[in-house]
């Protein structure tokens, strides 16, 4: 990064003697006019800074900030993590349990179809046999009501009854299988948002320690900066300590997804483990 152009050198009269200097460039003109030229008071100062062109404001990928939390008092969001995940806990095992029951349900509902269709048949062939005596009675002009003979349809009405009762039961099930999925998906909302919350916490103690830094680096900077002034120049080892350059986001990003998996399981989990 290089230094900016933005000091001018001035004598006491205000007579501007040079500008669009950077910091060590006017201090070096200012000793220059002081030793060789003896002009008093001189002086290196701030010019105006040009106006910088403003970025173009661009959408987050993620606006994380308009998601609603739930009310954690501060300090126990991770006491509110390990409740949502207990509570999600409970809650899977209630919905596989609804899942199965269901299950099981549904497979005796087919089982109890299958019976009722079988006895249908068999009631079926039998009102055919019958049919077929009472065709033939018929073609010999015997007596019709001699040929027939009582058909019971007690054992598929019984049947039915049976398969009946067992829709009535898978559905009272499937009822209770959808109250424990809505359950569920709330109790997935809840971890959700309390991880979200942890690391909401996580990041507000960044920031209160980064402006705890960034005020002592700040106070050092300008030290090391106002020294020029008093016969002591910049050096390079000082311009880099002074210069901020920023990695690439990706490693930290992925530290994140990593921490934010953790925490659904583990309340405790810190990221500092998976930096």
């Amino acid at each position: 990064m290089m230094e900016p152009a933005i000091f001018k050198v001035v004598s006491g009269d205000g007579e501007v003697h040079a500008e669009n200097l950077t910091s060590t460039a006017a201090y070096a003109m200012a000793t220059f006019l002081v030793t060789n030229r003896n002009l008093p008071s001189i002086r290196t100062e701030l010019m105006v800074a040009p106006e910088q062109p403003k970025a173009p404001v661009s959408v987050p990928h993620i606006v994380a900030t308009a998601t609603p939390l739930p009310d954690i008092e501060p300090g126990k969001e991770r006491d509110a993590l390990r409740e949502a995940i207990e509570s999600h806990l409970d809650a899977s095992a209630r919905l596989d349990a609804a899942n199965q029951a269901v299950e099981r349900a549904s497979a005796f509902v087919a089982a109890r179809q299958s019976e009722l269709d079988a006895m249908t048949a068999a009631h079926q062939s039998e009102i055919e046999a019958s049919g077929a005596n009472l065709a033939e009675a018929l073609k010999a002009g015997g007596a019709a009501l001699e040929a027939s003979r009582l058909i019971d349809r007690s054992a598929v009405l019984d049947a039915e009854v049976r398969r009946d009762t067992a829709r009535a039961a898978r559905d009272r099930l499937m009822a209770e299988q959808t109250a424990a999925a809505a359950s569920h998906t709330s109790a997935e909302t809840a971890v959700r948002l309390a991880v979200l919350a942890t690391k909401r916490a996580d990041v507000a103690a960044m920031v209160r320690r980064l402006q705890d830094i960034k005020s002592e680096f700040t106070a050092l900077a300008t030290a090391i900066d106002a020294a020029r002034f008093s016969d002591v120049p910049v050096t390079i080892e000082a311009e880099h300590a002074m210069r901020i350059e920023f990695p690439s986001v990706d490693g930290a990003a992925r530290v994140w997804h990593s921490y934010s998996a953790a925490l659904r399981d583990d309340p405790d989990a810190l990221r500092e483990d998976f930096a």
